[in-house]
């Protein structure tokens, strides 16, 4: 699927990166540097501070934000500001609820993070862990050299993607030597470039009481997050509706439909987006097949594959496909590892419109 979630994903997996330990000897390769970093027990676990962040589309400037981050053990207070749109937002998560503050728009909304386990608590070494697993085989690391970042010594390390059209691109990290803090990034992935970088840095902050809380009006109401933006179960004939036009499905022979959601999108995104979950005729989970209207803004990279005699694209890193069709893109991601792609791929010339069905 290619959304604005491919700069999320950038942003999510390496934004507030602190990691334990470190190698004092450049003649070390990249690989080793980042093996120590994530083997050892080292942590910063309070912090404060103030980054910019700034992404381009090709010469354009979609996002520009200011971020000040206040952060002890598991309480974590971040302030963001909109220079582009001027508004300002605040989220405060002690561990065990997110609550965040819309100013600019006077709303409030709060999500319970318990249910999401030790997911809720992962460490930023173990954010950059996973990312650099999910790397290690699509990526080639390089030690550019030593540099000073904000007074810190910092190993410049150059992540190189394998294949010129990887979803997460080339990125550039400047890591703290001492701690490996990430103070700066750059990444570029197609015509996304994303430049992150803190102004001011300060691993032994304190905190005045009143940090760890948000002002909110008291006449503003505390939504909950899951139910605002979560997704409806809809019929067929709903789904036709929010998409205006009967949409490709799999026939009932070839995979079960377990469930069908509908995603209102159309506050930022100006759509709606439709989620199939397939299964075996056994009832294990197959795949997942998202539908919304084709955007003007983001083609289809034509190659090799087509589908359905349509031009499809193959995003290696999350193994899925995706295509348009009579004014409707289809994304198809796997879910389960036994299930060969050229199988799903085959199996979609035998789709058939909601609207036979």
């Amino acid at each position: 699927m290619k959304f604005a979630w491919r700069e999320s994903l950038i942003l999510l997996s390496v934004l507030t990166l602190v990691l334990g330990g470190c190698s004092q000897n450049l003649e070390v390769s990249a690989e080793d540097i980042i093996h120590n970093a994530i083997e050892s027990e080292k942590n910063v676990n309070d912090y404060q501070g103030i980054s910019e962040i700034k992404m381009f589309e090709g010469e354009k400037m979609t996002q520009h934000m200011i971020m000040e981050e206040y952060v002890a053990g598991e309480q974590r207070k971040i302030i963001t500001n909109d220079q582009l749109l001027e508004e300002v937002a605040e989220i405060l998560n002690d561990g065990k609820t997110m609550l965040m503050y819309d100013k600019a728009n006077n709303q409030a909304h709060e999500m319970d993070m318990t249910g999401l386990g030790d997911f809720a608590a992962i460490s930023p070494k173990e954010q950059f862990k996973g990312m650099m697993e999910m790397m290690k085989d699509s990526h080639t690391y390089d030690v550019a050299g030593e540099e000073k970042v904000l007074d810190y010594d910092t190993y410049h390390i150059q992540v190189k993607a394998n294949e010129a059209d990887n979803l997460l691109g080339d990125m550039e990290l400047w890591v703290d030597q001492k701690t490996w803090f990430v103070v700066k990034l750059v990444s570029e992935a197609g015509d996304t470039r994303t430049e992150f970088a803190y102004t001011e840095l300060d691993f032994s902050p304190k905190f005045a009481e009143d940090t760890f809380t948000l002002d909110i009006p008291e006449d503003v109401e505390i939504a909950n997050l899951e139910e605002d933006l979560g997704p409806d179960e809809v019929t067929m004939e709903e789904a036709e509706e929010a998409l205006a036009q009967p949409f490709l499905v799999f026939p009932e022979e070839e995979f079960l439909l377990s469930s069908m959601q509908l995603y209102d999108f159309s506050a930022g995104l100006d759509r709606h987006e439709l989620e199939l979950m397939y299964s075996s005729q056994e009832g294990i989970p197959m795949f997942s097949l998202s539908v919304f209207p084709t955007p003007d803004d983001m083609p289809v990279e034509e190659g090799d594959l087509e589908i359905r005699g349509n031009a499809a694209e193959h995003e290696e890193m999350i193994n899925s496909v995706l295509w348009d069709e009579d004014g409707l893109r289809y994304s198809i991601i796997l879910s389960n590892p036994d299930v060969e792609l050229e199988e799903v791929v085959k199996s979609a010339e035998t789709m058939i419109l909601s609207s036979e069905k």
